[in-house]
């Protein structure tokens, strides 16, 4: 049998963060100044890269020095309390550890800065079950760019098609039909018209076994 992966979003696919991260924001916006982030708008940026997401916050022209100074303080502030609040949703655990029994490659593919990564997956337990983890800098082009998963996908060496992607924002989604993979849309925080075109929508990880994402792939 040819190999399989299951590849993971973090933010709000495997972990609760978005009020974690709508705080940093907030924080990062009141040390700078500038009005405070609303709800509508982080969600509607929520999954994709902070170069994306800070020049549009500060509303001006930014130099790539200045958005990474102010990426780098964000991040810091949500990990500060990240490392010490985050747990994995109901059901990620036992989805993972059943995927690797029956063989699958598991990875994590993020829009997160990579030291976020290095933090938070030894603090999650999730040390053992990984066999990659791509995050920010790891690629040039971010979701809805395919490339946060084309590149876990290498590391893992399995073919695009056999990868089942977990995802719960609709870059994420876009981005995983656009490496040639299936896609699992989770209704974390988005609306079931906006995860269109994954192959299955759930409300969480607890509702998805070994079997159906065998099922998947082999229908495909």
């Amino acid at each position: 049998m040819q190999p399989r992966a299951a590849i993971f979003d973090l933010d709000g696919t495997l972990v609760d963060s978005a009020s974690l991260h709508h705080k940093s924001w907030q924080q990062l916006c009141g040390e700078l100044g500038l009005p405070p982030m609303t709800r509508e708008a982080f969600f509607a940026c929520f999954g994709q890269a902070n170069r994306d997401i800070i020049p549009d916050l500060l509303g001006r022209p930014t130099s790539a020095d200045e958005v990474e100074r102010h990426s780098q303080r964000k991040e810091a502030i949500y990990r500060e309390v990240a490392v010490r609040e985050l747990t994995l949703f109901d059901g990620a655990r036992e989805l993972m550890q059943a995927l690797k029994a029956d063989g699958w490659k598991l990875a994590i593919g993020s829009s997160t800065p990579c030291a976020n990564l290095a933090t938070l997956i030894p603090a999650l337990g999730l040390t053992d079950l990984l066999d990659a983890a791509v995050g920010m800098e790891d690629v040039t082009r971010h979701k809805p760019a395919p490339d946060v998963f084309l590149e876990c996908a290498r590391r893992l060496d399995v073919a695009p098609e056999r990868c089942l992607v977990f995802e719960d924002a609709p870059a994420g989604v876009q981005a995983a039909l656009a490496g040639g993979m299936l896609a699992v849309g989770l209704l974390t925080h988005h609306p079931r018209e906006a995860l269109s075109g994954a192959v299955t929508l759930v409300d969480g990880l607890w509702q998805v076994t070994a079997a159906q994402c065998a099922d998947w792939i082999a229908a495909d």
